[in-house]
């Protein structure tokens, strides 16, 4: 009889490992079944969160707090006195998917902590005002 998958057990996990003579160690304890399959993400030092959960977060956060009409692109992996995840924040209608991006969100790469600021916010959405402004109204198409 199989165990039954909990809430916890499709969160993805993040654990430090010392690689050593061809094999992963992991430094804690895992909860998983002998021989079990898993799937690894390799990531640089001080990058605890994975490309995936900071688009996830960025997608979250701007369909709750700007417009359902925009989400994450690809993030990219930016070093400088922080390392970040930048994830460019595109505008999308279902006839014209994606219009343009409207701006970029960082995401800590170790805490996993949105950078955002007020003003961040104004210009973003000014910016998708602004591509919307641009598309063809549903008149002209009907004509």
């Amino acid at each position: 009889m199989s165990k039954a998958a909990t809430l916890t057990d499709l969160v993805p996990k993040t654990i430090d490992a010392v690689y050593t003579n061809g094999v992963l160690y992991p430094l804690e304890r895992l909860d998983l079944a002998e021989r079990e399959q898993v799937t690894i993400h390799i990531l640089p030092p001080r990058v605890r969160i994975p490309a995936a959960v900071a688009r996830r977060q960025v997608n979250v956060f701007v369909c709750s707090e700007i417009s359902c009409t925009m989400g994450g692109g690809t993030p990219r992996l930016v070093r400088g006195e922080k390392t970040v995840w930048r994830v460019p924040v595109l505008l999308t209608f279902p006839r014209y998917d994606p219009v343009g991006t409207a701006g970029a969100i960082d995401v800590d790469a170790e805490t996993g902590e949105l950078l955002i600021t007020p003003s961040l916010v104004e210009e973003i959405t000014r910016n998708a005002e602004a591509l919307a402004a641009c598309l063809p109204s549903e008149t002209d198409q009907a004509g």
